[in-house]
């Protein structure tokens, strides 16, 4: 390379390095880097587990807790040494009722939160009614009330404050000595012991849920109002709704479910499977031989393939008239026209365009079939005259004259 293209290059790349950290020093001096916060919303445990927040506060703590769903633990309930908070009792039989009534009374502590309207259908909750305590709705509330309580728990001298919706409220009849909790002017929170346990109730659940748990001092006072006995357990029945009959019936026979939704796919697959192909019922009309010629000349025709059957008709007809004349084998072509327009009495330049020419349009079309029939009608045998004697055999119709024939009257009625 000469010497002056390499100082030329050396000074270009200086150049581009230049820039090159120019335009670094500008960017990071005009901009610089800080992080942000992006909102993705809660995960699919936590949507699908209100109390996941209050589990790990638990944990945190050192209080050991378990978070379940279902109606095992309300059928089944768990040694009377631990505490069950349930979201929404919902409704339970006698049997039901009777079993948790006596595990409260063994010592089991039970934190529930009321769901049945006294004003709705007249009657107290399934369980909670038993006890003396309904749920009420309070009509004067509104957004702007506080529904805020302070709660003087144990022996601590500062009061917790905790919210309450203020929509619901909790009566309490008949109840001895009962623990309270009132905010506004309502009750929200009534604790009462069972036996040897402890039934707490409260007007609803919110401030134990992810997104309440952190405010004010609700995740003290759960673990306040949950503590369990010495080695109990916390369980947390976020979810004592009844499943649904697949999820209940799958629980119970899961080997018939399966083997039944196989014998539906394989019934179902039976009903589309055959051997061999369909057969289809035979179509017992006689059919025209007309309708079959005027398709197929009128496919030839949209398709430009006239052209082959008009040759195809002139070989037949060409043919016909050297098995009738064979001194027209040993002719030219135009020799051949004028002796067949000699004996048709028609012009030789009309003839010699049918059987050599191909005709240009419609009208063309339909005069060269017209000549090329009437030619194949001159080819026929006369009749002898002579009453008595046997008539010869009319020559059949070409298979390929059919068609042009046809097409020729498709083409005039158009």
């Amino acid at each position: 390379m000469p010497a002056d293209r390499r100082i030329l290059w050396l000074c270009l790349g200086g150049l581009a390095l230049i820039a090159a950290a120019a335009c670094t020093a500008w960017f990071f001096a005009n901009f610089e880097r800080h992080p942000q916060t992006v909102e993705i919303g809660a995960s699919a445990q936590a949507r699908r587990n209100p109390f996941l927040a209050a589990a790990r506060f638990l944990v945190r703590v050192g209080i050991p807790v378990e978070s379940r769903t279902g109606r095992d633990l309300l059928l089944r309930p768990p040694p009377t040494t631990d505490t069950l908070v349930v979201n929404g009792l919902g409704p339970l039989n006698a049997r039901r009722r009777a079993a948790l009534r006596a595990w409260l009374e063994g010592g089991g502590r039970l934190v529930v939160e009321a769901t049945d309207l006294w004003d709705r259908d007249r009657r107290a909750d399934d369980f909670l009614g038993q006890f003396g305590i309904r749920l009420e709705k309070v009509k004067t509330a509104t957004k702007d009330t506080p529904g805020l309580a302070k709660v003087q728990w144990g022996d601590g001298l500062t009061p917790l404050t905790v919210r309450f919706r203020p929509d619901w409220s909790l009566e309490a009849r008949n109840v001895n000595h009962p623990f309270v909790v009132r905010a506004n002017g309502h009750t929200h929170l009534v604790r009462q012991a069972v036996g040897a346990g402890w039934l707490t109730v409260t007007s609803d659940s919110e401030f134990l849920t992810n997104g309440h748990i952190g405010r004010h001092d609700h995740a003290l006072f759960l673990a306040e109002l949950a503590r369990p006995a010495a080695g109990g357990k916390v369980w947390l029945l976020y979810d004592s709704a009844v499943p649904w009959l697949g999820a209940l019936l799958w629980a119970a026979a899961p080997a018939a479910l399966v083997a039944a939704a196989v014998l539906i796919l394989v019934w179902a697959w039976s009903l589309g499977a055959r051997l061999g192909p369909r057969a289809g019922t035979p179509d017992r009309r006689r059919r025209d031989l007309l309708e079959h010629l005027d398709a197929a000349a009128a496919f030839a025709w949209r398709h430009g393939r006239a052209s082959q059957l008009v040759a195809t008709t002139r070989r037949q007809v060409q043919g016909a008239w050297q098995r009738r004349r064979p001194e027209l084998r040993h002719l030219g072509p135009m020799e051949q026209a004028a002796v067949i327009a000699k004996a048709n009495a028609r012009p030789t330049e009309v003839i010699a365009r049918a059987l050599q020419a191909q005709a240009q349009g419609v009208p063309g079309f339909i005069d060269q079939a017209r000549v090329l029939q009437s030619l194949w009608e001159g080819t026929r045998p006369r009749r002898t005259g002579i009453p008595g004697a046997p008539q010869p055999r009319r020559p059949p119709v070409p298979i390929s004259l059919s068609p042009a024939m046809t097409l020729s009257r498709i083409t005039e009625t158009r």
